[in-house]
């Protein structure tokens, strides 16, 4: 039966594939000029996802519903066809975690943002995921067990706490959550600070963001980190292990190093931090010389 039904989802894609070809180019073209950034970046897999967002959770011009939901609504498709089409429709972009697999047979995931586990036809590339790691798909349970709309995105178990934080701070709009996900690549953004420490800040006002990145950029005694979550440049001020302090938990590439402070460039401010106040006071000293006219130091440091 499954069997039967994955022959009858292949030929719906494919239908649907020549559906969107014949009438609905100039959308599809539209959608993909903003998510065009996903399609450079993201290789295959990025051109495919960025695709089903196209078909999915763009809005036309027109004011209309998504192509999808059009695609379901053809008054031509038989039950079975029009089952599998509201499926991929009503299929919305996830980040999962995989909590264990059945080698030829089954991927059993579950959403990060909460929400029961699936399990997963092993077929599309699921035949290589592995236990822990984040899977980012769009579920579709159109069938007698549950298949992936167009392909998934698998990423190390190790990058979940940097994707819980960007599920943290999505746009409330469900078009435009999906693309911030499908932008998002946790090598690219700083590990979120930890929540068990007791950490101290002090923040300051800025007027040009980019003379402030300049400048620290300019020393060798930050490091870059990534994008800060959910917005902003972490840089982190390494320490030896062996010296002590508390580690922040972002600084990865040496072994004999720790993250002692971390600073976050936003828009409009910075943002240091550090689980010990002298090394705040010690940092902040410095940042009040190294960026001497960048910044306008707030009245006073916050706990955080």
């Amino acid at each position: 039966m499954l069997a039967r039904e994955l022959r009858k989802h292949d030929e719906l894609l494919a239908d649907v594939t020549a559906w969107l070809r014949d009438e609905h180019e100039q959308t599809i073209q539209e959608a993909g000029r903003e998510a065009n950034l996903v399609r450079m970046l993201g290789g295959s897999t990025g051109r495919s996802m960025s695709t089903v967002w196209a078909i999915n959770d763009y809005l036309p011009a027109d004011g209309g519903p998504p192509l999808m939901v059009r695609y379901a609504e053809r008054p031509e498709l038989d039950a079975p066809e029009r089952s599998i089409a509201r499926g991929l429709a009503d299929a919305r972009l996830e980040v999962n975690r995989a909590i264990s697999t059945a080698p030829g047979l089954a991927v059993e995931i579950e959403p990060l943002a909460g929400g029961m586990p699936v399990i997963l036809a092993w077929r599309d590339g699921l035949e290589r995921v592995e236990v822990g790691e984040t899977l980012v798909a769009r579920v579709v349970h159109a069938t007698a067990m549950a298949t992936v709309w167009g392909r998934a995105a698998r990423f190390p178990a190790d990058t979940e706490r940097r994707w819980r934080a960007r599920l943290a701070a999505l746009p409330i709009d469900p078009g435009q959550a999906a693309l911030s996900v499908l932008s998002f690549h946790p090598d690219d953004a700083a590990e979120p600070l930890p929540d068990e420490l007791e950490l101290h800040a002090k923040t300051w006002s800025i007027d040009d963001e980019e003379a402030v990145l300049e400048a620290i950029e300019g020393e060798n005694v930050w490091a870059s980190i990534g994008a800060a979550l959910p917005s902003g440049w972490a840089f982190a001020w390494p320490r030896e292990a062996s010296s002590g302090g508390v580690d922040l938990g972002g600084w990865n590439d040496f072994a004999e190093e720790i993250e002692v402070a971390r600073l976050i460039v936003g828009e409009r401010e910075v943002a240091l931090f550090s689980g010990e106040r002298g090394m705040l006071a010690e940092i902040e000293a410095h940042l009040q010389v190294s960026l001497c006219g960048l910044i306008v130091s707030h009245p006073d440091a916050l706990a955080a």
